[in-house]
């Protein structure tokens, strides 16, 4: 099988896979029970927490597990909705994921908050001054993407940051994107809360980290015996956050050649592409370097995602958590795509994992298939 849908999700690094046997079949202490056993499972969390901390240049106080991104991304905004005051206004880009789209419909619903959505240029990028020029003395939050699951496109997240920096305003980036892929720290970024999820980058699914910059407001998201400091009660996933601490290290390591690598292939891609008269939707000088979206016009995206995988191809046409409703047609149409060249995209995204060898043989493979099925 070619995996070829790291967007979604990415197979665990060897090293993780034996962390996760090794806290489920070994070390498998409950880490808030009082006996040693508990005790040195505790003080493995702690040393994971520190790790990340360290990997992201930020104080381990800020760190936090939890379930998911999904579940890190509900938090930030629901916690700053709490403590709004009487300003009522968020910001937001048309494009962000579904997570933070429909988490903010929610709120609405709730708390009558007003949104207020910037949509992206030609290029799928949003403009920063756009949003700067929606920020009133009525706005609470802002929420931005780092870079954008779909398309791969760079968003004007530092940018923000900067201007958020000189108020009160709450500011969460969903960095979900970002870890192996793009040089991403905290020390040298203005925000509030940050948000990411294990599983994209090598780790296991389940688990989420949220950071949290100190002194901010924030109001526990779930209840009960007082874990993470008493801001997300609940038996830790211990084999989730100390494998997710070393896919983070290992991730982080790799940056650089990986980087190269996958920009030299996703190249390749590009370049047959354009041969069969795809249409590239990602903009290639200010993206993920593992991430292109492209359009094969009169061929539906979701019938050559299908063909592919037929063929041991496995690929994308979206956001995972989104794909079986719109397919994430939303972001390229938001940026100005037309409805019927939006739906002849596929997600193509690669990793570490993947070869020059496998890519080569994805593009023939690919080519049948357009030509195959092409009308």
């Amino acid at each position: 099988m070619i995996y070829l849908d790291n967007n979604a999700t990415t197979i665990c690094y060897p090293e993780v896979s034996e962390i996760i046997e090794n806290y489920s079949l070994k070390n498998y202490g409950n880490p808030n029970a009082l006996n040693s056993f508990g005790k040195e499972i505790n003080n493995q969390i702690s040393i994971a927490r520190k790790s990340i901390a360290n990997q992201m240049n930020c104080d381990k106080n800020e760190i936090f597990f939890t379930s998911c991104a999904t579940e890190s991304i509900n938090w930030a905004l629901r916690s700053s909705t709490y403590y709004k005051g009487k300003r009522n206004k968020v910001i937001t880009s048309s494009i962000e994921h579904k997570a933070v789209l429909n988490t903010l419909k929610d709120l609405k619903q709730l708390s009558g908050i007003e949104i207020v959505e910037v949509n992206p240029e030609k290029n799928g990028i949003v403009d920063p001054e756009k949003i700067i020029r929606e920020i009133d003395d009525r706005t609470f939050m802002v929420s931005l993407m780092a870079a954008n699951n779909v398309t791969g496109n760079i968003q004007p997240y530092r940018e923000i940051g900067d201007y958020l920096s000189k108020t009160d305003i709450f500011y969460h980036i969903d960095a979900v994107q970002t870890i192996g892929k793009l040089n991403f720290s905290l020390d040298n970024i203005k925000t509030n809360f940050a948000s990411f999820s294990g599983h994209k980058f090598h780790g296991p699914k389940g688990i989420g980290i949220l950071y949290i910059k100190n002194g901010t407001k924030v109001r526990p998201i779930i209840t009960g015996g007082g874990q993470e400091r008493g801001f997300r009660s609940g038996t830790q996933n211990v084999a989730g956050i100390i494998a997710t601490s070393v896919a983070l290290k290992i991730s982080n390591e790799k940056l650089h050649d990986n980087m190269i690598e996958m920009k030299k292939l996703r190249e390749i891609i590009v370049q047959r592409s354009k041969k069969l008269r795809g249409i590239i939707n990602t903009d290639l000088d200010n993206s993920i370097v593992n991430t292109l979206n492209v359009s094969f016009p009169g061929l539906k995206g979701q019938v050559l995602v299908n063909a592919l995988s037929a063929d041991d191809v496995q690929t994308g046409i979206s956001s995972a958590c989104s794909s079986r409703t719109d397919g994430g047609q939303y972001v390229l149409e938001k940026a100005g795509i037309r409805k019927e060249i939006a739906s002849c995209s596929i997600r193509i995204s690669l990793s570490s994992f993947n070869s020059e060898d496998e890519i080569l043989e994805f593009v023939n493979k690919l080519e049948k298939m357009v030509n195959l099925l092409k009308i």
